[in-house]
């Protein structure tokens, strides 16, 4: 595959239909429509592009009838050592004429798009688009679903830089890509409880390039926008240029850094360089799943608060639960407590009908066991969670049973919006 961004955009901006056309119709691809605009991300069965159309497809948003563009964020960027892309590679992209190159942090949060159509400001990440329909288990780039990207990234814009929204002419033939970062969106790094919005890139609409970072400094400037910053490794070549990026990044959980490519004020080539620390953190990450933090609770029984949870972890050692992963077991733990809080609730209720019901009944007074369950029977058959009801009348509605009622917080958080407990 092309993996030259001033390659692959020309071809966009050339001959865009057969692209879009190939994105709309890829099976690997979700689609998700707000109006006639549609934004295309990889699905999950998609772990790596396999064609050149799926390398656009990262929140590309377009419209059909017939095929035209609308905005991009970011083309796929690789690791280096990916798809062949070596540091031999690179240098031999370095050595063209005009090429100049440039270190940007890379920032550890999410990405969000910005672009104007229609008379009004829309915001993405790769995988949402405003105003599309949504279900609660839908995963964005993170899998948080509990976490309102778009709303916040709006929210954060109309507090820090209304002019964005305000102003037409700021977003005019432009998209703004930016990073999110959030405490409660938190990957990898930790950034303690920042909550920002930082300018990376910008996508030329009607060029269909990137500017540069100088462009995009300039860019940032007159809009009042904080920019990534750029890194200076020293080095005489780019393999010593990475290998003093990796010792500055060393012992730190930052991510690293993009390489730009740039020449004649576009950029023509992004990589990722990545630290060893980070990725050492990401492959430990994997295993800090909300289910396995279930898994660790529910394997010892006298867990009750975080304190008792961060001992149990601790007991695996600090190679498979390092200090800097714990903070991430907590957010678990936290979403396990609201899950806790809201079978609290169906518990209140469920005994709140039992002695509602046992009280039309007039008690069980002057009824055998077996009549007074019968009775009791045709008045709860019909609720809602009947289930929880009988439970609470045999006196079995603990922890447990209600766990096993309601699976996890989707089914707790729906199961009190059916019931209107929340206040």
């Amino acid at each position: 595959m092309e993996l030259r961004l001033d390659r692959l955009l020309a071809e966009l901006r050339d001959d865009p239909e057969p692209i879009l056309a190939a994105i709309d119709a890829d099976p690997m691809l979700i689609r998700r429509a707000a109006g006639d605009l549609v934004l295309a991300n990889p699905s999950k069965a998609l772990y790596t592009p396999t064609a050149q159309h799926q390398l656009y497809a990262k929140g590309i948003v377009y419209r059909r009838d017939p095929y035209r563009l609308v905005s991009l964020p970011l083309a796929k960027i690789y690791n280096a050592g990916e798809k062949d892309v070596g540091l031999g590679e690179l240098a031999e992209l370095a050595r063209e004429p005009g090429v100049r190159l440039r270190f940007l942090r890379k920032l550890d949060g999410s990405l969000i798009q910005l672009f104007r159509d229609g008379g009004r400001a829309w915001f993405t990440t790769r995988g949402m688009i405003e105003g599309a329909r949504w279900k609660f288990d839908d995963q964005g780039e993170d899998d948080a679903p509990e976490f309102d990207f778009l709303g916040t990234a709006r929210r954060l814009t109309q507090e820090r830089f209304p002019r964005l929204l305000d102003d037409p002419a700021s977003l005019e033939g432009r998209t703004l890509v930016f990073e999110l970062i959030h405490p409660q969106a938190r990957k990898v790094t930790n950034y303690g409880a920042r909550a920002d919005l930082t300018l990376i890139a910008a996508f030329d609409r009607r060029r269909c390039c990137y500017p540069d970072y100088d462009r995009l400094r300039e860019l940032a400037q007159a809009l009042g926008l904080p920019v990534v910053d750029a890194l200076s490794p020293e080095g005489a070549t780019l393999a010593d240029q990475v290998t003093a990026l990796l010792a500055s990044l060393a012992g730190t959980d930052e991510e690293g850094s993009v390489v730009c490519f740039e020449r004649e004020g576009e950029v023509i080539y992004r990589v990722k360089i990545k630290s060893p620390e980070y990725l050492q953190l990401m492959r430990l990450l994997a295993f800090c799943t909300y289910e396995r933090t279930l898994e660790v609770i529910d394997s010892n029984p006298d867990v009750e608060t975080w304190e008792h949870l961060e001992a149990a972890l601790q007991k695996e050692g600090s190679d498979r639960v390092p200090e800097e992963v714990l903070v991430f077991y907590r957010q678990h733990w936290e979403r396990f407590r609201a899950y806790l809080a809201d079978l609290d609730r169906l518990r209140t209720w469920a005994e709140a009908t039992r002695d509602a019901i046992d009280a039309r009944l007039g008690g069980r007074a002057g009824k055998g066991p077996g009549e007074y369950r019968r009775a009791f029977a045709a008045e709860a058959k019909n609720l809602t969670y009947s289930g929880l009801v009988f439970a609470a009348l045999d006196g079995k509605l603990d922890v447990a049973r209600l766990r096993k009622a309601v699976r996890d917080d989707r089914e707790a958080r729906e199961a009190i919006e059916a019931l209107k407990l929340r206040t």
